[in-house]
């Protein structure tokens, strides 16, 4: 069961103020209007914000880049984000670069999506990956509450240290929570605790010394959608290493392990642009970001 308690009070939004950890919050909402999706609510504190919505669409869907300068996070920091999808609204987000969480010297950093989907919206969450510098130490939610007849399709990458500058994570705290809800009741928990244990990354269990995880998952209340699309994904299995894709009941599960962001990032593009389609029934319109 979700409460206000875990999500931004966007009544109060504008009331707070930062205490001596940066605290940043972001609280979003899109309604139809005139046979597009507008950006009809945003507050904001501190060092969170939006590019001007981009509609590369001829279904009027909003294409949103959040923006956080600071580009790091550090121990005692903050981000909260909430986006609610009103009715028949249509909305993809996604971030300009990966969000870095530094060296903590005991605080932890704390990170909340919470989103929100009315009936029959549709949200695209696609940010860039997160990196773990050694020694950090995060916690992350991301939240997402459906209702009958929206759709979802998000994912999240995650970065163990720093592979390409040979930087392994061997020390720190992530603790990660994946729940996706529809009316109150649970239809995906998802959560990873990794706490000062090295043997995690290298165990077959674990990551199999591949520092570099990846989460797709996608909802839908039609089932065949998702068996087309799950039957789309399997195709690409033989391709790519350590890739592999569930469905249970509404919700399109794909994991990826790697040691390179840019492969998962791109892979899921790929798995993006093939069932964008079966769910959405739209083509893919990438985010011009994406090409930069």
């Amino acid at each position: 069961m979700i409460t206000t308690a875990e999500k931004v009070d966007a009544n109060n939004l504008n009331e707070l103020q930062p205490n001596a950890a940066w605290e940043a919050k972001l609280n979003l909402g899109f309604s139809r209007k005139n046979s597009k999706t507008v950006l009809s609510k945003r507050r904001h504190l501190g060092p969170l914000t939006v590019q001007r919505p981009f509609y590369p669409e001829k279904n009027g869907t909003c294409h949103l880049y959040i923006l956080h300068p600071p580009g790091g996070v550090v121990g005692g920091d903050s981000l909260d984000i909430e986006v609610e999808c009103n009715s028949h609204t249509s909305a993809l987000i996604t971030t300009p670069a990966a969000n870095k969480f530094y060296f903590s010297q005991g605080n932890t950093a704390k990170q909340i999506n919470f989103l929100k989907i009315e009936n029959s919206a549709t949200l695209e969450w696609l940010p860039q990956e997160a990196i773990l510098f050694n020694g950090s130490k995060v916690h992350s939610r991301t939240i997402i509450d459906i209702n009958d007849y929206a759709k979802f399709i998000g994912w999240e990458i995650v970065s163990f240290g720093r592979p390409a500058c040979n930087e392994v994570f061997t020390r720190g705290i992530f603790k990660q929570h994946y729940e996706i809800w529809r009316n109150c009741e649970p239809l995906f928990i998802d959560r990873t605790n990794i706490e000062n244990n090295p043997e995690i990354f290298t165990s077959n269990w674990g990551l199999r010394s591949k520092p570099i995880m990846g989460l797709l998952t996608a909802v839908s209340s039609n089932i065949l959608q998702l068996q087309a699309a799950q039957k789309e994904i399997q195709t690409l299995i033989r391709d790519v290493r350590s890739l592999s894709v569930t469905l249970i009941g509404n919700v399109l599960i794909c994991r990826c392990l790697d040691t390179n962001a840019t492969t998962i990032r791109e892979c899921f593009i790929e798995i993006w642009t093939r069932i964008r389609s079966i769910i959405l029934y739209v083509q893919p319109c990438a985010p011009r970001i994406w090409a930069t």
